[in-house]
């Protein structure tokens, strides 16, 4: 059993949700590679790992940019994912960023199928200070389950906040229910 992590733009796998996943799921694998934010080389490192893990045992969290990788391997794989924060069109955020790297996105994006299924949570903090929730709220509302927490910042990072990861995680991992996108 495993659970892959893939950390945001310019960040890194160690942290508290990190040591969350270590501490709350012990008897997995848990995967967190540290990659540098270039679309095809994420893509090429997290691919084969996601193609690997088992459609009802497994998951995958991604936190930010990172919850963009989270929700493409998961319609692409059909692996349960918790997306925090995720980033929606990351073309336009990293690019906003003076990203160089910003419009190897595009590709990606387009890649999404708006009738893949799988099993994902999107969580979004009201106070996400980097992203505006707002715009995923819009986007995942139709398309996946939705928990709107009022704090918690883009992070996520304080006890409440991964208490609902968690929780969040387990959910995906033991439910048995499969969402069918509509547009």
């Amino acid at each position: 059993m495993k659970i892959l992590y893939i950390h945001g733009f310019n960040g890194s796998p160690e942290g508290e949700k990190l040591d969350m996943l270590r501490r709350s799921f012990k008897k997995y694998e848990i995967i967190a590679p540290q990659h540098d934010s270039r679309a095809e080389n994420v893509f090429r490192l997290l691919d084969e790992i996601a193609e690997s893990l088992d459609t009802l045992d497994d998951a995958i969290l991604g936190s930010s940019l990172g919850g963009f990788w989270a929700n493409f391997l998961s319609l692409k794989h059909g692996v349960g994912a918790v997306l925090v924060n995720p980033a929606i069109q990351p073309s336009r955020s990293l690019a906003q960023l003076d990203y160089p790297y910003a419009a190897e996105y595009e590709a990606f994006e387009k890649q999404i199928s708006p009738t893949a299924i799988s099993r994902r949570i999107a969580l979004l903090a009201e106070d996400d200070e980097v992203l505006p929730y707002r715009e995923a709220f819009d986007y995942f509302g139709t398309k996946c389950g939705v928990k709107l927490l009022p704090t918690g910042g883009h992070r996520m990072n304080d006890p409440q906040s991964l208490e609902v990861i968690r929780s969040s995680l387990e959910s995906v991992i033991h439910s048995s229910y499969v969402t069918q996108l509509n547009e």
